[in-house]
C-alpha cells in the first residue's frame, strides 16, 4: 500500500458519512471511547502530558510478506495523507524488520535517536522488544503496540478482541443449526495465542448445548490446508452440521464444493474468496476479520496520547460482523479482486474509511 491523497472537500464527505466528520472529533473524547474499549473493567486508563504538534510518528513493523500486511501498511500510508489526520503530522516513517526482533529493537533505538514523538509497532515479539520500548518511553516518546501486542505496561496496547470473535462465530452456528448436531471446527495454528483465544471463546459457547458435538482439525490459516483437512474430515463425517472456520475457511468451503456435499452454515475471518463463494452459493455464513486497518486506529490512538486525551492501556477495536444477507459487492466484499484481498479495510467505530484503490494499489 502506496499513498493515497484525499481532497479536503471528499474525505470531510467520506468522514461524515462514518459519523466522524470533524478533523477535530480525531482526538474528542466521546469519539475515542467509541473506538477505544477498554479491555476489562479494570483495564486502567492513561493520560499523558501533551505535546504540541505536529508530530513525528515512526512505525515499526516486523513482518513484511503476505497480503495482510501489505494491505495493513498501505493502509497507514493513506491514513496519515487523509487532511483530518495529515494536520497533526509532521513526518511519517515506516521502517520493516522482517520479523527479526534484533533488527526490530536496532530501528526502534534509532527512531528514539531520530527525535519521534511517538512510535506505532506490530511487534516480532511479546516481550523482545520490552526493553526498548522502555527506553523510548523514558524519552517522553508515545509507544502504541497493535496486531502482535507486547507485554511491558509502559506501552499502549491495540488489538481485535479474538475470544469474542471465537464466540460469536459459535454464537451464530449454534442458531443456524438450532443447537443439535456436529459442528466441524477449522482451527488455525496450534498453540498460538490467538488460536487459543479463538477456539476458547468458542467451545465455552459450544458447550452450553448438550445437542451439539465438536470436531477439531487445524488448517494452520491456510487456504489450502484448510481444503484438506476439511475434505479430510467429510470422507470420515457426513453429517457435519455447520463449519467453525477462521482465516483460510475458503478453503473449507471449497472442500464442500469439491465433494458435492450438502452446504452448511459456516463462518470465516474476512477473506474476499470466502464471501465471493458465500454469496455465489447462498451459503448461510458470518464473517469476521482481523482488520488491516487497525494500523490506522494505532495512529489515531498514538496521536491522541500525544494530544493529552485519555485512552485505555490495553483497548479492544469493535468487531465488525457481517453476515451473508448483509454483503454487498464493492462495499464488503470485491467480485473483481483476488481472494486473498482481506475485505474489512474500515473501521466505522474509529473514523477509519479508507479508498480500495489505497488498499489494493497503494496510491
Amino acid at each position: 500500500m502506496r499513498n493515497t491523497i484525499v481532497s479536503a472537500v471528499v474525505a470531510a464527505a467520506i468522514l461524515a458519512a462514518t459519523g466522524t466528520a470533524a478533523a477535530d472529533n480525531l482526538v474528542a473524547p466521546k469519539s475515542l471511547a467509541a473506538c477505544f474499549v477498554p479491555q476489562t473493567a479494570s483495564t486502567p486508563m492513561v493520560k499523558l502530558k501533551a505535546k504540541h504538534g505536529p508530530y513525528k510518528i515512526a512505525f515499526s513493523n516486523s513482518y513484511y510478506g503476505n497480503n495482510w500486511r501489505t494491505e495493513m501498511l498501505n493502509i497507514a500510508r493513506a491514513y496519515v495523507k487523509q487532511p483530518a489526520v495529515a494536520k497533526y503530522i509532521s513526518k511519517f516513517e515506516i521502517q520493516n524488520a522482517g520479523n527479526n526482533v534484533a533488527q526490530q529493537v536496532a530501528q526502534i533505538r534509532q527512531m528514539i535517536l531520530g527525535g519521534y514523538n511517538a512510535i506505532v509497532i506490530d511487534a516480532a515479539s511479546p516481550s523482545g522488544l520490552n526493553s526498548v520500548i522502555n527506553e523510548a518511553v523514558n524519552h517522553g516518546i508515545v509507544v502504541v503496540a497493535f496486531d502482535n501486542t507486547v507485554t511491558t505496561d509502559k506501552a499502549i496496547n491495540i488489538n481485535e478482541d479474538q475470544a469474542a470473535m471465537g464466540r460469536m462465530w459459535a454464537q451464530f452456528l449454534t442458531k443456524e443449526t438450532g443447537g443439535k448436531g456436529k459442528i466441524l471446527m477449522v482451527r488455525g495454528l496450534a498453540g498460538t495465542t490467538v488460536d487459543n483465544d479463538q477456539g476458547d471463546g468458542a467451545m465455552a459457547v459450544f458447550k452450553k448445548s448438550a445437542g451439539l458435538t465438536v470436531k477439531q482439525v487445524y488448517g494452520n490459516w491456510d487456504v489450502g490446508v484448510n481444503q484438506k483437512v476439511t475434505a479430510d474430515a467429510l470422507s470420515t463425517s457426513h453429517d457435519v452440521a455447520g463449519v467453525w472456520g477462521t482465516e483460510g475457511a475458503t478453503g473449507a468451503l471449497q472442500a464442500f464444493l469439491q465433494v458435492k456435499a450438502k452446504l452448511v452454515p459456516m463462518t470465516s475471518e474476512s477473506d474476499n474468496g470466502f464471501m465471493k463463494l458465500a454469496v455465489e452459493h447462498h451459503v448461510p455464513a458470518l464473517v469476521i476479520g482481523q482488520s488491516p486497518a487497525l494500523a490506522a486506529a494505532a495512529i489515531r490512538a498514538a496521536i491522541a496520547a500525544l494530544d493529552g486525551q485519555s485512552l485505555p492501556r490495553t483497548a479492544n477495536i469493535p468487531l465488525n460482523p457481517v453476515t451473508t444477507k448483509q454483503m454487498k459487492a464493492g462495499v464488503n466484499y470485491f467480485p473483481k479482486l483476488p481472494n486473498s484481498f482481506v475485505t474489512d479495510i474500515d473501521i466505522p467505530q474509529c473514523g477509519v474509511k479508507i479508498p480500495v484503490g489505497a488498499v489494493v494499489h497503494g496510491s
